[in-house]
């Protein structure tokens, strides 16, 4: 199907599914957790590819979840759509007794007044046994994990890093609580970094416009992370100065989620480069990541129109031929494929694959009446080509 060229593709944001035209961006499941000896409330979402395509997805998992569900798969599908990270499953936690799971054992502290928390190794033990595996059985999911919280979340979050860094690929820690246990933590990431020589890792920590209490902790803590000498670590931090302890969140989601993806977002030459240029940029980003990243297929789409636009068919066909072969169970490619066909004469061809697309196409695609059109007009022109020759 004919589209504009641009040099970079914004896929349509289309950040839910519509069933009996309420709008959902994900449902609520229940876990019966033994290590929490409790059931969770679990909020997942599934990026629209998951229904239509085979394809996995990384997986950002968050806690407080009603709380930042519902925003963080905006800014996630916003990022997405506008080619700066992956599609995610996000998986969001209900809180239960949220200082219980979220902060870590108190050692040196003698405040009273949470006796109830020091549940975080626990917590992240459910994770791992329970909660990760039980995603990643029921899901099509790839082997990259991202963490995010808030607050005691971003505690949490600086623990794990610290105690099981190759849980997750990624964390990202909003305005952590690195008061708690008088700054024990700082004093367990001095250790961390002196005895960690390399680490695959992504760490990003933001803290907002707060008191010393959340500030000074917060600060000792950045100090620590960037004398580190760990090789392959990467950490980055941001203030917000115009925000406050719950006003920060999002931005540090956007904020977060583009730095765990660096790398991903195609720079503007290499698409005008052509096909290779771009096959070579996932190709690198599969690398990176650690996982296969295939080139979406409008992306490949508008490789093939650019070429064709510039009268460069036989690229053009080379590329819509690509897009058949890495999406044959799309209709569109079909479509295209026959469009360039159709452009340097090979009516056949291209007939065949306009009715392929049209029989292909579902009923609610709305592109099938242009199908059925671009069928019709090649049956015409092989009719009076006939007609012309005699046949």
């Amino acid at each position: 199907m004919k589209r504009l060229f641009l040099l970079i593709l914004l896929s349509i944001p289309n950040l839910a599914v519509a069933v009996d035209n309420n709008i959902s961006i994900g449902n609520t499941i229940k876990i019966k957790s033994e290590i929490l000896n409790e059931q969770r409330s679990i909020q997942i979402h599934l990026p629209d590819a998951y229904h239509t395509s085979k394809n996995r997805f990384p997986v950002l998992y968050l806690t407080d979840g009603p709380g930042h569900f519902s925003h963080t798969v905006g800014t996630m599908n916003f990022l997405a759509d506008n080619g700066r990270i992956p599609k995610m499953i996000i998986v969001a936690i209900a809180n239960t007794d949220r200082t219980r799971d979220l902060t870590p054992k108190i050692l040196v502290s003698k405040d009273e007044r949470f006796q109830n928390g020091g549940g975080a190794d626990n917590f992240l033990k459910f994770f791992e046994q329970e909660l990760i595996p039980y995603i990643e059985e029921n899901y099509r999911t790839q082997p990259y994990r991202v963490f995010s919280g808030h607050s005691f979340g971003g505690l949490f979050a600086i623990n794990a890093f610290l105690t099981k860094p190759q849980l997750f690929n990624a964390y990202i820690s909003v305005s952590p609580s690195l008061w708690w246990d008088e700054q024990r933590l700082i004093g367990d990431a001095k250790t961390f970094f002196n005895h960690t020589k390399s680490l695959e890792r992504t760490l990003f920590v933001t803290m907002a416009a707060e008191g010393d209490r959340m500030i000074t902790p917060y600060n000792n803590f950045v100090k620590v992370a960037k004398e580190n000498n760990v090789d392959g670590l990467i950490f980055a931090n941001k203030e917000f100065d115009d925000e406050d302890h719950g006003s920060t969140v999002l931005r540090s989601q956007y904020y977060g989620l583009k730095q765990v993806w660096d790398g991903w977002l195609m720079p503007r030459e290499t698409f005008t480069q052509g096909l290779s240029a771009v096959q070579a940029h996932y190709n690198g980003i599969s690398s990176k990541f650690g996982f296969d990243v295939k080139i979406p297929e409008a992306m490949i789409n508008n490789l093939g129109y650019n070429a064709l636009g510039n009268e460069k068919l036989e690229d053009a066909l080379e590329i819509f031929t690509y897009n058949v072969k890495m999406y044959p169970n799309s209709a569109n490619v079909y479509d295209s494929l026959a469009d360039a066909q159709e452009r340097v004469g090979q009516l056949n061809e291209a007939y065949r694959n306009y009715s392929k697309a049209l029989k292909m196409a579902a009923q609610n695609n709305t592109n099938k009446v242009i199908f059925e059109k671009n069928k019709k007009r090649v049956a015409k022109l092989l009719a009076s080509e006939s007609i012309t020759t005699g046949e």
